[in-house]
């Protein structure tokens, strides 16, 4: 029998891609998409951590509007995780250090374009709500987290 708990598959698919498509929504009341390197921290059950800079757009729309979707794939499109919560900026040393050893090596091209590391700040999604879509099988599980 296959595994359809849809965290398990946010888990694995988040190790094999390490990115997802953060949405936010705009000042102007549209959404906004954009690729984000992703990661989990172990004793952060629930939760979904990405970086960015301090006053970029993204973290403005949070400013205004927590709600967030998140939707990560497979390579194959076989699978589809969206997820939808809340989101928060932090700018914590210990946390920023957790998530940025988490995130590893992923952030390349994110050091290339955001070289000072005193304007990073951390994004922190409590998900709410998480699907999982499977195409290949027609299959849509949705489950609700707990707060």
């Amino acid at each position: 029998m296959k595994d359809n708990d849809p965290m398990r598959a946010f888990a694995a698919l988040l190790e094999t891609v390490g990115v997802g498509i953060l949405t936010t929504i705009g000042e102007d009341g549209y959404p906004r998409s954009r690729w984000m390197t992703a990661a989990t921290i172990a004793r952060e059950h629930g939760y979904l951590y990405c970086v960015s800079v301090a006053g970029t757009r993204k973290v403005r729309d949070l400013e205004k509007n927590d709600k967030v979707e998140w939707s990560i794939q497979s390579p194959s499109l076989d699978q589809v995780v969206q997820l939808q919560g809340r989101a928060v900026c932090m700018d914590n040393p210990q946390l920023k250090a957790e998530v940025l050893e988490a995130l590893g090596s992923n952030l390349e091209n994110f050091w290339r374009v955001n070289p000072d590391p005193r304007k990073l700040i951390v994004i922190e999604t409590a998900i709410e709500k998480i699907k999982l879509y499977k195409p290949m099988e027609n299959l849509i599980t949705e489950k609700e987290l707990a707060e």
